[in-house]
């Protein structure tokens, strides 16, 4: 009895202490919030000065950090690249409300926003919707710190159409024929490709597509490679040239064609001046 009579007055003391975080919805910050996405969908910049900070620090979905210079440049493209952007209304009560502002016992506090972006592409035409989570730090009266997770694909795609419509895409992409030599089977190359992949894999993060393609014979082997831009190109290059599978590569393997499809830079040329390249730029099309 007395163990029971211990633990419940455990509880009660724990049930009683002040709780960690204040959620609030209808304070100034979170209104200020509010404002802040009615003032993005009328493209009005000077807002958004007024409430960052100016030592503010800006994380995007992919873990990027920007400071303010970065931050409003990067809603400026925003703008150059969609029309008619707008979010979901955003009154409710305390269970349903899309934003709310958190006051945590030692005085820090945030504002998050769970909400749905809608806008028209403007290279793309495509009406376009996603849904959004943001969190904002502040400091007094203004905003230090923004983080945002959602999905990033929409918005890469339509940068994607403009690129190809200025035909100014950076992307890079290799499409190499090889012959496989004498003395490798199937089975040999499989093997192979297999630990080459899982190291192109591991260690470059930005070669965002690495294909092989083997022919039914098992005589000719085709590899893609897509680089977002054409330093990305020269870090593969430079990774696979002192990495430890280059001996077997060239062992196992003959150049037939070696074509690069964009707008290469001078440095990558430069680079890769060895290899019996055949270099194609961009005339047209789009890419997604």
């Amino acid at each position: 009895m007395k163990k029971i009579i211990i633990l419940i007055l455990g509880l009660s003391l724990y049930t009683c202490k002040e709780p960690y975080a204040n959620l609030t919805t209808n304070d100034e910050k979170s209104q200020i919030i509010k404002t802040l996405f009615q003032k993005v969908g009328e493209e009005n910049i000077d807002y958004l000065k007024e409430i960052f900070s100016d030592s503010m620090q800006f994380i995007d979905p992919h873990s990027n950090k920007l400071d303010k210079i970065g931050f409003i440049a990067g809603v400026e493209n925003l703008y150059d690249l969609f029309d008619e952007i707008t979010v979901e209304n955003m009154d409710g009560d305390a269970l349903g409300s899309k934003v709310e502002t958190a006051t945590y016992n030692n005085g820090i506090v945030w504002t998050n926003i769970w909400n749905t972006f809608s806008a028209t592409g403007k290279y793309t035409g495509q009406s376009v919707a996603f849904p959004f989570h943001i969190s904002y730090q502040w400091e007094g009266d203004k905003i230090i710190k923004e983080v945002q997770f959602f999905d990033t694909s929409v918005i890469e795609k339509e940068m994607n159409a403009k690129d190809a419509a200025n035909n100014t895409s950076q992307k890079v992409v290799a499409n190499i024929d090889m012959t496989v030599n004498p003395g490798y089977s199937t089975e040999d190359v499989k093997a192979f490709l297999e630990k080459l992949n899982k190291f192109i894999l591991t260690n470059e993060p930005n070669t965002y597509d690495y294909s092989y393609f083997i022919s039914e014979d098992g005589k000719r082997i085709t590899l893609i490679e897509k680089f977002r831009t054409s330093e990305d190109f020269i870090y593969h290059v430079d990774n696979f040239e002192n990495g430890p599978n280059i001996a077997t590569f060239m062992k196992m393997f003959t150049f037939k064609s070696f074509v690069i499809a964009g707008n290469t830079s001078e440095g990558l040329r430069e680079r890769i001046k060895a290899y019996p390249v055949d270099y194609r730029g961009n005339i047209g099309g789009w890419i997604y």
